[in-house]
């Protein structure tokens, strides 16, 4: 089975994606943009992903809930991956949030994870050298990988392909997959990290 890939089409995501375009914007306006969409991504993974059941109300109306079997855990890629993990705590708020430290090893993640979890990544820029000691640590813990899907703002084709050779049932969502590596998409990168910290 091939990567999926999932370039987010909704009008707002496609918005604030091209508001992150223009670097010249000041470091606020990037952070509101990436927050932004943090959250309609995550909306856009959660409208198949989320289980729901329906309830019988002691009124006789049934109502659809979220299924309270199923645990949801947001992994921040960190430094950067907690500046979309603002918009997606909106459309998860009781979800556990587990933070990658330095050695790629995911804190705050229970030690033995079963079919009733399913896991959100975050990152701005996907990196295949980060993402993929991540996904073994979670699978060492018992993580699914068809309950695992990434959220970020652009990957690279180069990055898409490594992932892809080890892990075709992966399941990716961004606004961007860029396929050329140069100086300028380096330098990009570059400014909006460091704008977002200033």
């Amino acid at each position: 089975m091939q990567l999926k890939i999932n370039i987010a089409s909704h009008p707002l995501i496609q918005h604030w994606a091209g508001i992150l375009e223009n670097s010249n914007n000041p470091g606020t306006i990037l952070r509101t943009a990436c927050s932004e969409l943090g959250k309609w991504i995550t909306y856009e993974i959660m409208r198949e992903w989320l289980v729901t059941e329906t309830i019988e109300l002691k009124t006789n109306i049934n109502v659809n809930l979220i299924n309270s079997h199923y645990k949801y855990i947001i992994v921040i890629i960190m430094p950067y991956g907690f500046i979309l993990a603002e918009g997606a705590r909106a459309l998860l708020p009781t979800a556990n949030i587990a933070l990658v430290n330095s050695n790629n090893i995911v804190n705050n993640v229970p030690a033995q994870l079963n079919s009733f979890t399913k896991i959100l990544i975050l990152d701005l820029f996907l990196d295949e050298a980060i993402i993929t000691p991540v996904l073994k640590d979670l699978e060492k813990k018992g993580a699914i990988l068809n309950n695992i899907k990434i959220a970020c703002l652009e990957c690279r084709t180069s990055q898409l392909n490594q992932l892809g050779n080890n892990w075709s049932k992966l399941e990716i969502y961004t606004t961007k997959v860029n396929s050329a590596i140069n100086e300028e998409n380096c330098s990009r990168e570059d400014i909006f990290k460091n704008k977002f910290f200033v």
